[in-house]
Order: structure tokens, then sequence, then C-alpha cells
């Protein structure tokens, strides 16, 4: 391996941990240990996530996702195109340039270390499930196809189904919204993936008649269906949709701190795969990740209310009742004073 190969490997490593480039300003999520409040109010679920922040959670009204997920995608689309936002932009079109001029050496370097610990980078899924010989289920049957399996759509109709039906056997309302808020992700997360690839027209690695492959803008949407490996490598889909299921999960229960770094470590997995069969290049990755996460955070912003208990002084935090209190004041360079407090019923 060359010094160049050595320096782009590297890139490509550090470069596999996900990161935001641009979403919603939306507040840090604490992460104490949270209960569910025993009293319901409203239809609604208080959450206790720490002393000072409380989450107040609506019930999800049935197939709200089917209405949400397209209406997600114009809120992406007005959020993401903000003067605000001019840097975030500029930072990943160039990590995606750079990673451009780098995919032909990283994408080979993958590969390399692949074979080396015996990974396959071969579709070895069979199909399991099939009624009257028409196959419904396909899974992974070695290591390699069970890393590619984690992007696989299975697995987020998998854990969407496993909040929704845990929230509906427990009457709780966040995981009920969590599937609400998964579902319209996978929905607004495909369709701008889809916009995304059918505008950009790349090559995959497997298929690449040039170094780095081909980009064929506004391909034919025919010719796009009879050879899909030809025009859908960017962005990576496996890879947005991934990330919008981690984001809305690790938001939603920021108590649970396994979440992020196992959550981490299936994104670098996956990523690693992609490129090891040939599915991906490395700079389908940076659009792949904005868009997950900006699509997550927005889908996190319905159906709950943060409630910071320390923005608001409530009467009873200030004393008793016609209760009288001296406090010492500080003038700076004026000295020092005393105040008398009185507080009334």
């Amino acid at each position: 391996m060359t010094i160049r190969d050595k320096i782009n490997f590297s890139l490509f490593l550090f470069l596999f941990i996900p990161f935001p480039v641009y979403s919603q300003n939306l507040n840090n999520m604490p992460k104490d240990k949270a209960t569910a409040a025993d009293s319901t109010k409203n239809g609604t679920m208080v959450y206790q996530i720490s002393p000072d922040i409380d989450f107040v959670y609506s019930k999800p009204r049935r197939f709200q996702y089917i209405k949400y997920g397209p209406k997600d995608l114009f809120i992406y689309g007005k959020n993401t195109f903000q003067k605000k936002n001019i840097a975030r932009i500029s930072a990943m079109a160039a990590a995606t340039a750079l990673l451009v001029a780098a995919d032909q050496s990283i994408a080979d370097e993958s590969q390399k270390l692949g074979r080396k610990i015996h990974l396959s980078r071969y579709d070895r899924t069979r199909t399991m499930i099939s009624i009257k010989g028409f196959p419904v289920f396909r899974g992974p049957t070695d290591l390699g196809s069970a890393l590619y399996f984690i992007g696989d759509g299975w697995m987020d109709v998998f854990i969407f189904s496993s909040f929704m039906g845990y929230g509906m056997i427990r009457n709780d309302n966040r995981a009920l919204q969590t599937a609400a808020q998964i579902g319209e992700g996978l929905i607004a997360a495909g369709l701008t993936v889809q916009i995304l690839k059918h505008i950009a027209g790349r090559e995959s690695p497997c298929v690449a008649t040039v170094p780095r492959g081909k980009w064929r803008l506004f391909p034919s949407p025919i010719d796009f269906q009879k050879n899909v490996a030809k025009y859908d490598a960017f962005p990576s889909g496996h890879l947005a949709t991934s990330v919008m299921v981690f984001t809305v999960i690790s938001e939603n229960y920021p108590e649970y701190k396994f979440i992020r770094p196992l959550g981490y470590t299936l994104l670098t997995l996956l990523s690693f795969q992609m490129m090891n069969n040939g599915v991906h290049w490395i700079s389908d990755y940076p659009m792949a990740i904005a868009i997950g996460y900006s699509l997550g955070k927005i889908a996190v912003n319905r159906g709950r209310t943060l409630i910071n208990k320390s923005d608001s002084i409530q009467p009873s935090d200030c004393g008793q009742a016609n209760s009288l209190s001296v406090l010492p004041i500080y003038y700076g360079r004026c000295g020092m004073g005393l105040a008398l407090n009185y507080k009334f019923k």
C-alpha cells in the first residue's frame, strides 16, 4: 500500500463516524434516567428525563406517518436551504468532493481488507419465507450478508413494528410516537433519496465502467429500472434510512446510554460492508448521513413537547407564603448591599 493509499484509507475510516451536516435547531437531549408519569392527562403521557426536563408525548393518530412523511420532505427542503446553513452545506459538499477524488483507492483498500479478514463481498442472502412459491422474506446466511442486512428495509420494518407493538401492548405513547416517527421518516427518506438518485445517475462500484464510477445526470427512468446498479449509487439509501432510524430512537430514549455507541458501531459496519460488496463509494455517504439525521430530527419534533422546568421559577420555589428573606446583592465596583424579599400569598 502506498503512502497516498494509507492516507486515503485513514480518511475513510475517520469519516465512517456519522456526523450531522445540517438540521433543525432543536434542544439538546439530557441523558438522565427517564420514567413515565403515573398520571395521564388529555391522552398525553409525561416522561421525566431528569429533575429539570420532562417530555410530554401525545398518542399518535392511526397511520399519521403516511400523511406526515411527504410533508417532512418539504420541511426538510425549507429548513435546509437557508442562509444560516450555507457553511454546513458547503462543508458537506467539500467533504463529498474530496472523497470522490479518493473513491477508487478507498474502495480497493476496503475490499482488500475484506478479503484479509475473510468477509464475503457477495450477496449470500436466501429466501427464508415464501408464500405459494413467491419469496416474501430474504435473510442473511453469513457475516457479510448480515452486515449488509443492517440497512435492509426489512430491518427498518422490524424496528418500526417492535415499537408499535410494544406501545400498543403497554399503552406507551413514547413507543407509539417513536414508531410513527420512524414510519414518516422512512417515507420521507425514501422519496428524498430516490429523487437524488434519479438526478445523479451514478454507477455503483460493482458495475463501474470508469474509475470512481460514471455519473449520468437525469437518466431515463426506463434505463434506470432496467439496470438499477448503473445509476443508483448516490446517495446511499441504506445509510440514509439507518441514520434516520437511529436518530429517532436516540432522541426519544436519551437515558439509554448504550444506544449511541451501538448505533455508531452498526452504522460503521454497514458503511464498510457496502463498500466491500461494491454497492457504494465512500463519497455516497455524507449526503446520506445529512438526509437521515435531518429527517430524523424533523420527525422527532412532532408529537412531543419538551418542558424545561429550570427555565421558569415556580412560586413554590421561592419559599413559603408570607415569608421574609434577606439576600446579598453585589454591585460590582459600587460595593455590596442587602435586599429584603417578602413573599405574599
